[in-house]
């Protein structure tokens, strides 16, 4: 029977990768919903943001708990070691997202002001929509890393 630590590092990234997909289907049925795009912003903006506070605290289990089972164990073997290494793609992701790329995206939604009466060639909207298609990359490979680690634990 796995350990405590184990089964909390697991539980961590189901919720993870769990949580990237609701994200993920939401965000079609938001958009496509909502008439006006800055309120469907602002909502799923909202969602995202709270999502993100939950993958901080993930991202602070997963890191606790892999040194607990590197200090345990003297080593990451066999399969560990490839979720080691998934576990710190997927935690560097969101480190990425939510001191980089977020704060980046809500100073250009600023300097846009309203999609709903933005120009589609404004540059800042163009600068906007640059960093976001990198955002929803940048969040994609971390879902992809958790589940990847997910898949690799013993």
């Amino acid at each position: 029977m796995p350990g405590f630590i184990a089964q909390l590092i697991r539980f961590s990234l189901a919720v993870w990768v769990g949580g990237s997909v609701v994200v993920a289907m939401s965000a079609p049925v938001v958009f496509g919903r909502v008439v006006s795009r800055d309120q469907a912003g602002a909502a799923f903006g909202e969602i995202l943001r709270r999502f993100e506070a939950v993958k901080q605290l993930l991202s602070l289990v997963l890191v606790l708990g892999v040194f607990v089972e590197l200090e345990r164990s003297g080593s990451l073997a066999g399969p560990r070691i490839v979720s080691g290494i998934a576990i710190f793609l997927a935690v560097a992701t969101n480190v990425y997202l939510a001191m980089v790329l977020r704060p980046r995206l809500n100073y250009f939604r600023m300097k846009v002001g309203s999609f709903d009466a933005a120009a589609v060639d404004d540059p800042w909207r163009k600068k906007f929509d640059g960093l976001h298609r990198r955002s929803s990359r940048i969040f994609v490979l971390g879902a992809l890393a958790a589940a990847v680690a997910l898949w690799f634990r013993p």
